[in-house]
């Protein structure tokens, strides 16, 4: 029975729903209903909620290929942890064009880089297990 993945599956879709809410909400505000009208507080809005869809997609299914394939429920949760934290810290770092403060800067490269690696250690687990 497939129990962990839907936990994290959920999250990541409660996560993305209100980045989605955030885009509308910048639309509206700016009158923009395509694109994002070369708007830059809307263009970070719409990168935020894209760079969650682009990269949960994949980390979720291997977290569901490797929950199949019978790996330990530890290192499950401590993968689907890993990436809620991850996706839940790179909407806060991500900065548009322009000077950003060091600490967004290091989140950024902490949120982009781990996510990276978590892609890459699943991916060699499901090819050696």
């Amino acid at each position: 029975m497939i129990a962990i993945t839907p936990v994290y599956a959920a999250l990541i879709a409660l996560l993305m729903a209100a980045l989605s809410a955030r885009v509308g909400v910048l639309r509206g505000k700016h009158r923009v209903a395509l694109g994002d009208g070369d708007n830059p507080e809307l263009a970070l809005g719409v990168r935020r909620f894209g760079n969650l869809s682009e990269y949960a997609a994949v980390a979720l299914l291997l977290l569901l290929l490797m929950e199949l394939k019978g790996i330990d429920p530890v290192w499950l949760h401590s993968y689907g942890g890993a990436l809620l934290i991850l996706r839940l810290l790179h909407p806060f770092v991500l900065f548009g064009s322009g000077g950003a403060p060091t600490w967004k800067r290091l989140g950024r490269i902490i949120s982009a880089a781990g996510t990276a690696t978590l892609l890459v250690v699943a991916s060699i687990v499901l090819l050696i297990g």
